[in-house]
């Protein structure tokens, strides 16, 4: 960051066409303090920044030079730490990533952001329209728009196959891999729409060919998922076992399993696997573990449970993110609270 907020101030003030003593007097400082300032020889105290920052009608930020890193550091930030981005910092952020775009080492990272940017904002506007749309199914339980409008907001399921199905997205990884036929993470999600669209042949295919570049867990796992979609389980689960088999010390194989058991509703085992994958990560450990035992103990109804994995969840990101505050850490408190509510209310009504 260059921090030459002198030489910012006295570009705002000449813009706004005032005086140092115009400023001087709003701010309740001497004419010279403000030359000070302005020729660097001084900086204005802390809590007269968003004075300021009022008086010339930017933000804080904008009293600073920020270089083009910290420009993309602070956007990086912004969205990691915030729910709601503000209009004001929306708008900056998009203008600055287009503007990047012309800068050839920097366009990949501006384009990364600017679709990570209004992806926030969608997800923003979902939770909106979700609040919105509930709210409107106390009132109108039977119109079907209301239903509608829920369910895009929470992205849920969709009854009818033309909406459903992913062949666009089929349609561009087909093309990605053709022109990346060496890149591993193309293949995966190819193979995880073409298996949610029941296309499990030409998953198979797919699953052979990343076979050939790709000698860790993933592979098995997916063989495992295509036999599993094709109704035969028992070689579904023998290909599972021996991944673990084979890759005893790898946390992501127990992971892929946990994944397998918990979508064949086997909750308890899901459980284990998280568990165990989670004692073979590396620090700093995630917390999947405690975010699906979470769901599992509320869909079983057993919420003091779900409660307590939660506590754990926060107690892991204190130890091993040093993450005590913020939007991610608000979530899960809300998320207590829900629970609690429910489990009052269901007790009330036994």
């Amino acid at each position: 960051m260059n921090l030459k907020l002198g030489n910012k101030i006295k570009q705002l003030r000449l813009q706004k066409g005032v005086t140092q003593e115009s400023l001087a007097k709003t701010l309740h400082v001497s004419c010279q303090t403000v030359s000070k300032w302005e020729n660097e020889i001084s900086m204005p105290d802390i809590q007269l920044l968003p004075e300021i920052a009022v008086y010339f009608g930017c933000s804080i930020d904008d009293l600073f030079d920020l270089s083009e890193q910290a420009q993309f550091d602070r956007i990086e930030n912004m969205l990691e730490m915030q729910d709601a981005i503000s209009t004001e910092d929306f708008k900056q952020a998009e203008a600055f990533l287009l503007g990047q775009l012309c800068n050839k080492e920097q366009k990949s990272d501006a384009l990364r952001l600017l679709s990570s940017l209004f992806n926030h904002k969608a997800d923003e506007l979902r939770k909106k329209a979700e609040f919105y749309a509930k709210e409107a199914l106390e009132l109108a339980p039977v119109v079907k728009e209301n239903h509608r409008n829920l369910q895009r907001a929470q992205e849920g399921t969709i009854p009818d196959w033309d909406f459903r199905n992913h062949s666009k997205r089929i349609a561009y990884y087909q093309q990605f891999i053709q022109k990346n036929p060496s890149s591993r993470v193309g293949y995966l999600w190819l193979l995880e729409e073409l298996i949610a669209d029941h296309r499990l042949e030409e998953a198979q295919k797919a699953c052979d060919t990343l076979r050939q570049l790709d000698n860790s867990c993933r592979v098995p796992y997916y063989q495992g998922k295509i036999f599993w979609e094709s109704g035969r389980h028992q070689e579904a689960e023998t290909v599972w076992l021996q991944m673990l088999e084979q890759h005893n010390d790898d946390w992501l194989a127990f992971a892929n399993m946990a994944d397998a058991m918990a979508y064949a509703c086997r909750y308890d085992e899901a459980i284990r696997y998280y568990q165990k994958a989670q004692e073979l990560q590396p620090s700093p450990k995630y917390t999947d573990a405690q975010i699906t035992a979470a769901h599992i103990y509320e869909i079983q109804g057993k919420y003091d449970k779900a409660i307590d994995s939660l506590k754990e969840q926060l107690e892991i990101l204190k130890k091993e993110w040093n993450i005590t505050e913020g939007s991610q850490v608000e979530h899960i408190y809300s998320e207590m609270e829900r629970l609690r509510r429910i489990a009052l209310t269901e007790t009330a009504h036994s």
